[in-house]
């Protein structure tokens, strides 16, 4: 009793103290208010440290005045302000507080606002998904409201999303309708942000006329606008769109027209970009001396501007022109940094082109070795670029068919609906003419319960086909991925040995060790392709069903391990089984075979010279396992003996330089065993502990009935 009247006590003092707090007092909104407006105009004139002590004590204010909505407010601007500086992580944790309180808070101050920022942090993470629903669900917030600016304002955005990812019809689908209604509000300065990205979307589309249309038209609205920053874009893009169109008279003097206002205000990163992008131009008309002076000058003002993309985009340019003016050390030098640049920010590109340029300097200078490394490397990069962009195509394919599919299933049951209630009024009319009362009623809900039952048959084959194609599509995605990563690079070696053959003499020595390796290479590459075919033959259904018989399993480990004896050899790993010869499975022996010889070949693959791999089997109930163990380099962390998942496993590079493993041997494997009623486990100590991978097969029928009789 006393503790229930303790926590009514307790309730009441809480009730009467937020009543004692009472609506904020208009002193404390007004000066939250005046916070905000005061770190916005801070944060305009580029004065990010000066507004963060403002935003916050805008924030506390707020706060402790329970002022939701400058307390959501405070919370965007400060995101705002880490997405102007880069600090992404931290604009997403504002950002987030904010939406939270935002949804919680009567009326939702201020929440559309809040999405659409998250959604341009979100892309600048290349969060593409997260940044699509925050910006679509702010764009619904404004058009329920009415807020046409706003709207408008979020349509560009999403146009901005949607270019960025190379989604070229959805883009235009936002921004056309944004530029219409930016000309009706009369918003110049949106008017002109939307022609710019209007013709940003053409640029990136390679149609550079349309591109140079609607820059031209931006040009006039920025120029009248206090932003020297947007002018200066403005006149690049109209330099960069002239250029492509090989219009090089016509470009230079926006070229220089861009100099000129970006040294007047005072930007030293823009100005970099701009003379960057001013020196291709310089190389394009043989300007070369022109074009490196104006280089370095892009080159020290990208030093210190902390974008290090175009850095060292601007140092491979600047290698580029050194290698033409026969300025090799130079060339290698900028090449070499911009490399390690390119690196550290995960620059696919700018690694291709650094790489491709060490690689033609280190051959110019007989160094044949490292400009096969940095040729592999180049070739890599250039693989990683092509696999991101054919994903970022598969899931725009595959947003496109699935929705689709959707507006094809919604408008199937909406004809089906019709149909039925035009039936259902049809009925009734012939129940109310006829007079048959409730016989008629009976036959029209038979009628109704077997055109149901017809609907659901029709709609179980219209799943069943949409599970099979989502399967064969999962399944071509995992042989694009195979051939482009693991299929190309062994013959890009073999492509760059030819190369070298083709080019002086090569020293014996040498000449010897790259036969070995491209032989190593080759027999990875046959080995991988003979999977390739087997796998892709099983998940296209082109394999017949399995023929099982008995099989002798001893005979079955003493064939394959002949067929792998060479193989062994040259590893120096010694291959014994443990098998007495009474060891009798029901199984298809091709797929066995097949099995077997995987596990051995990837045994043998992972030995250090002087290894051991032992084959054992053992009778557990009505299934064999057959165990191959190898004494070879384990698994990164202990794994106790377990069902094999191919995707868990790390891809590991085999002893004595043989190539990295694809991982398709496993997976072909499990697959195959799956078929014929068959399971592969797996099980490692450790680091250097070795590794066990046990096949089970179901005990031949002819063995299990004798041993039920006896």
């Amino acid at each position: 009793m006393n503790k229930r009247l303790a926590k009514a006590a307790a309730t009441l003092a809480s009730g009467l103290a937020l009543l004692a707090a009472g609506p904020p007092a208009a002193s404390d909104t007004t000066r939250v208010r005046d916070l905000l407006r005061q770190s916005q105009d801070l944060l305009r004139a580029g004065q990010n440290e000066a507004a963060q002590p403002l935003l916050q004590q805008a924030r506390d204010l707020a706060r402790r005045g329970h002022f939701a909505a400058g307390e959501v407010e405070s919370l965007r601007v400060l995101g705002k302000a880490e997405l102007v500086h880069g600090s992404f992580a931290e604009a997403r944790a504002y950002l987030t507080q904010a939406v939270a309180l935002a949804r919680r808070t009567s009326g939702q101050p201020g929440l559309a606002d809040v999405l659409l920022t998250l959604g341009q942090v979100a892309n600048e993470q290349d969060d593409y998904p997260g940044a699509l629903r925050a910006c679509e669900e702010a764009l619904r917030l404004y058009h329920a409201r009415g807020a046409v600016r706003d709207e408008a304002r979020t349509r560009n955005g999403l146009g901005i999303i949607y270019s960025s990812r190379g989604d070229f019809p959805r883009a235009l689908a936002m921004l056309l309708p944004a530029l219409r209604q930016t000309q009706q509000l009369g918003d110049s300065a949106l008017q002109a942000n939307c022609l710019t990205n209007l013709g940003n979307v053409y640029f990136r589309h390679n149609d550079a006329r349309q591109a140079l249309h609607y820059f031209e038209q931006a040009l006039p609205l920025v120029r009248h606008r206090p932003d020297q920053g947007a002018l200066a874009d403005c006149l690049t893009n109209l330099a960069a769109a002239h250029q492509q169109l090989g219009e090089f008279k016509q470009a230079e003097p926006f070229y220089q027209q861009a100099i000129a206002v970006s040294e007047q205000a005072g930007e030293r990163a823009q100005l970099g970009v701009v003379l960057s992008d001013y020196a291709q131009l310089l190389t394009d008309q043989r300007r070369l001396p022109a074009a490196q002076a104006t280089l370095e000058r892009a080159r020290a003002l990208l030093e210190n501007s902390g974008d290090v993309g175009t850095l060292a985009a601007t140092l491979v340019a600047l290698g580029q022109l050194h290698s033409k003016l026969g300025h090799a050390a130079e060339a290698e030098a900028q090449a070499r940094r911009a490399l390690a640049l390119a690196t550290s920010v995960q620059d696919w590109s700018v690694q291709e082109s650094s790489g491709a340029l060490l690689a033609g300097l280190l051959k110019r200078r007989g160094d044949y070795r490292q400009a096969l490394q940095y040729t592999e490397l180049a070739q890599a990069a250039h693989d990683t670029v092509f696999s991101q962009s054919k994903a970022e195509e598969m899931g725009r394919l595959q947003g496109d068919f699935q929705l689709s599919q959707e507006r094809e299933r919604a408008q199937g049951l909406a004809r089906t609906g019709e149909a039925q209630q035009q039936r259902l009024q049809a009925q009734q009319r012939q129940l109310w003419g006829l007079g048959l009362g409730l016989g008629v009623v009976a036959a029209a809900g038979l009628a109704l319960w077997r055109l149901n039952r017809l609907l659901g048959r029709k709609n179980q084959q219209i799943e069943a086909q949409r599970a099979e194609l989502t399967e064969l599509n999962a399944t071509k995605d995992r042989l694009f991925s195979i051939i482009g990563h693991d299929l190309r690079g062994p013959l890009h070696s073999l492509h760059a040995f030819v190369e070298l053959l083709a080019g002086p003499p090569l020293p014996p020595d040498k000449l010897a060790q790259y036969t070995q390796r491209l032989t190593r290479t080759l027999d990875h590459t046959l080995a991988l392709l003979e999977n390739l075919l087997n796998w892709a033959a099983l998940q296209m259904r082109a394999a017949g069903p399995p023929r099982p018989e008995p099989l002798d399993l001893a005979a079955l480990v003493e064939e394959n391990i002949g067929l792998l004896a060479a193989a062994a050899e040259a590893a120096q790993v010694s291959v014994v089984h443990h098998l007495a010869g009474d060891e009798h499975a029901w199984a298809d022996p091709a797929a066995a075979r097949l099995v077997l010889r995987n596990l051995l070949a990837n045994a043998i693959k992972f030995t250090p010279a002087g290894g051991t791999v032992e084959v054992s089997a053992r009778r557990e109930g009505a299934a064999w396992q057959l165990a191959v163990a190898d004494t070879g380099r384990g698994l990164p962390e202990p794994t106790p003996w377990q069902e094999l998942r191919p995707e868990s496993l790390p891809r590991r590079a085999g002893e004595g330089g043989q190539a990295r493993s694809t991982g398709l041997g496993l997976l072909l494997s499990r697959d195959v065993l799956a078929r014929n009623g068959g399971r592969l486990w797996v099980a490692s100590a450790g680091p250097g502990q070795g590794t066990t991978f046990t096949l089970s097969l179901p005990v031949a029928a002819s063995v299990a009935t004798s041993e039920a009789v006896g």
